[in-house]
């Protein structure tokens, strides 16, 4: 995978990919794309963990149910700040709106993503279409005998 011969083309179908997923985002989101990457950030952050514990990662795969509360980890504002490469003013002023909103919720250490309780369907369509586009990533990169 790290073949410096193949490098464009993995960027040239990554790129495709992000481009995609994230133009997904937007058509299924009234925030403005500052806002969107901001809620993106602060729900990846919230999940990542589940990434590297296989048996809570299966228990949650499902759409049928969010994942609870309880599992969430929260990120601070200054965390989403530094991932995103914002000063804290903005990032804290745009996080206040989304806040009020009710589109984040404050818990003890941070922030909390709303969206699954506000928006279910929105969650499914954009996780379904994720899927999609992530599929054709990576049959991209083996019809150009990328191995995965």
């Amino acid at each position: 995978m790290n073949d410096a011969s193949q490098l464009r083309i993995i960027s040239r179908a990554s790129m495709d990919y992000v481009v995609s997923i994230y133009s997904a985002i937007l058509r299924g989101s009234r925030h403005d794309p500052l806002d969107a990457l901001l809620l993106s950030t602060v729900a990846v952050a919230n999940v990542a963990h589940l990434n590297s514990d296989r048996v809570l990662s299966q228990a949650h795969a499902g759409l049928d149910q969010p994942e609870p509360m309880e599992i969430k980890r929260p990120i601070s504002r200054n965390a989403v700040a530094l991932s995103l490469g914002l000063s804290y003013e903005t990032a804290r002023r745009r996080i206040q709106r989304l806040l009020d909103e009710g589109a984040l919720v404050e818990v003890d250490g941070g922030l909390v993503g709303a969206n699954e309780q506000a928006s279910p369907e929105m969650v499914r369509a954009l996780a379904e279409q994720n899927a999609i586009l992530l599929r054709r990533l990576v049959r991209q990169l083996r019809d150009q005998g990328i191995e995965i």
